[in-house]
């Protein structure tokens, strides 16, 4: 019986590097793929379509969008020979699983073919787990019967639908992870069965390299090196004390940074811990971690106190990227900040080393550009912004706007404060939109509380999170016409951090004439 490779094949021009084990599909076989984001779920459709050769049949059917922008980017002269496509509207999880089931089986031409299943996870618990793996049961038995492969890449899994499928691995021959972990992006594949054999859970860096992903094993730890004789003594700048005494006689200060790094060259497993007093020192910090994770090597401990100022989130991702394998984040107390620098003893720095630094400070840093701009030119700033943090766990927000009906769009911009470089705003098409970066999705009503004069509410109807590469490519981002108002800019020093504001309670007096005027 045949077998297919699917798209993490050495082999091919697609993620090369995962060995064959974990790269052939068997004819008849059910494989599922959950991606961290709909960004990468699908690219790697597409990549996985253009990687067919031409003498392959494929049908792609797209629950999570429009088929044709799946296969838009693929030459004519690359993919399969005859490929099919189908879309499915949005519609409830229960009733997607449902109408695959019902629908796919009756398609022309699905027999000795290879089927391609976008969906998207969002709603996928334990209420769907009994229609799920019916579904898995009776879709093998089908595939078996026509001798077809079949690949469902989803996005955004909830922790339960990993669960769920690993407890149905009867009916599912493999199942493959793509998440974001301490700054880079891994394949992480749970099982995978076909002729070779089933082969046991494996982890591996997923690198972008722009126009494709690819492979790569994880630095593995090193047991036949010898142990450092100075794995137990602490470098440390002296400000990360905060005026505690140090805790052992194993602690070495230091009150210049500067000869911190110089002594930190020779450390071979030792801590070394830097202070940060405030965002204006990340970039240099960034640089000195990146040379002694290139000089010391992974064993060596690097540790980041924030002392004064709140990071952002893209600066954090910056130093851990640069190397540091701990941030202790501001507000920790002091017997909790020693208790993580322990933990981390025996610890090797697990992520991929970029060539040089200011590709890292180039990649996790906003474009020098705030306010609103033409279409043309937000969407090339929020594209490039959105590119340069891929597989990293920065996470942006690009968001439609739906102005109260009393309001118009320029209006809504009016009402705009944009403080910090990469927040930008433009109206496409008549309708506002909004690009924040380095904005999780958990802190979207805090930003917009930052960002507009009034309460967004008074504002705004709604608004609804988009992503970058299904809108940004639309005619109505083709035109450079400005913005009939632009949104107030403000220096970045005035910047407030996107996060929520707990302020203690304070009692205060109240007269009876004032709460009987309330009243």
């Amino acid at each position: 019986m045949p077998s297919w490779r699917w798209l993490l094949h050495s082999s091919t021009p697609v993620l090369p590097g995962l060995p064959d084990r974990q790269a052939e599909m068997r004819t008849g076989g059910l494989y599922w793929l959950a991606c961290e984001s709909p960004d990468t779920a699908d690219r790697l459709c597409t990549q996985l379509l253009m990687s067919l050769p031409a003498s392959a049949r494929a049908l792609l059917v797209n629950a999570a969008g429009a088929s044709r922008d799946l296969v838009k980017a693929i030459p004519d002269d690359r993919g399969p020979g005859h490929l099919t496509l189908f879309d499915l509207p949005a519609m409830s999880p229960r009733r997607m699983i449902q109408a695959v089931r019902q629908d796919v089986p009756r398609v022309r031409g699905g027999e000795q073919a290879i089927w391609l299943i976008r969906v998207p996870h969002k709603g996928w618990d334990e209420l769907v787990a009994e229609s799920l793996a019916l579904w898995c049961s009776r879709a093998q038995d089908w595939l078996r019967s026509v001798g077809s492969t079949l690949l469902v890449v989803g996005d955004t899994p909830p922790p339960a639908l990993l669960d769920i499928l690993l407890r149905h691995n009867d009916n599912i021959s493999g199942l493959a992870q793509v998440y974001v972990a301490q700054g880079a992006r891994h394949l992480l594949v749970h099982f995978w069965s076909n002729d070779a054999g089933v082969n046991g859970p494996h982890d591996f860096l997923l690198l972008d390299e722009g126009n494709g992903f690819r492979v790569s094993p994880r630095p593995e730890d090193d047991n036949a090196a010898p142990i450092a004789n100075d794995q137990r003594q602490v470098l440390a700048d002296t400000a990360v004390l905060a005026g505690e005494a140090p805790p052992t006689a194993q602690w070495q200060l230091f009150d210049d940074p500067d000869a911190l790094l110089e002594r930190g060259m020779d450390a071979q497993a030792a801590t070394v811990i830097f202070a940060l007093s405030g965002t204006d020192d990340v970039n240099a910090l960034a640089r000195r971690l990146y040379q002694l994770r290139s000089h010391c090597g992974r064993a060596v401990k690097l540790v980041v106190r924030e002392m004064l100022q709140g990071l952002r989130q893209h600066e954090e991702q910056l130093l851990l990227a640069s190397g540091a394998n701990l941030v202790v984040p501001l507000g920790t107390p002091f017997l909790r900040f020693l208790t993580l620098v322990r933990s981390i003893q025996g610890h090797r720095w697990q992520r991929p080393m970029a060539a040089e630094p200011s590709a890292l400070l180039a990649r996790l840093q906003p474009l020098q550009v705030r306010g609103s701009l033409s279409p043309r030119a937000f969407a090339a700033a929020a594209k490039k912004m959105a590119d340069n943090t891929v597989g990293t766990e920065v996470r942006h927000q690009l968001l439609r706007l739906q102005p109260l009906p009393t309001l118009t769009p320029a209006v809504v911009l009016q009402q705009l404060q944009l403080r910090r470089y990469g927040d930008i705003a433009c109206i496409a098409g008549d309708v506002p939109y909004l690009f924040l970066f380095a904005c999780s999705p958990s802190l979207v009503d805090a930003a917009l509380r930052n960002v507009f004069r009034l309460p967004w509410q008074d504002v705004l109807a709604g608004y609804e999170s988009v992503l970058p590469s299904q809108v940004l490519s639309m005619a109505q981002f083709q035109s450079d016409e400005s913005a009939p108002v632009d949104a107030l800019v403000l220096e970045p020093t005035d910047a407030q951090p996107d996060v929520e504001a707990f302020r203690p309670l304070q009692p205060q007096k109240i007269s009876l004439q004032a709460l009987e005027a309330r009243q």
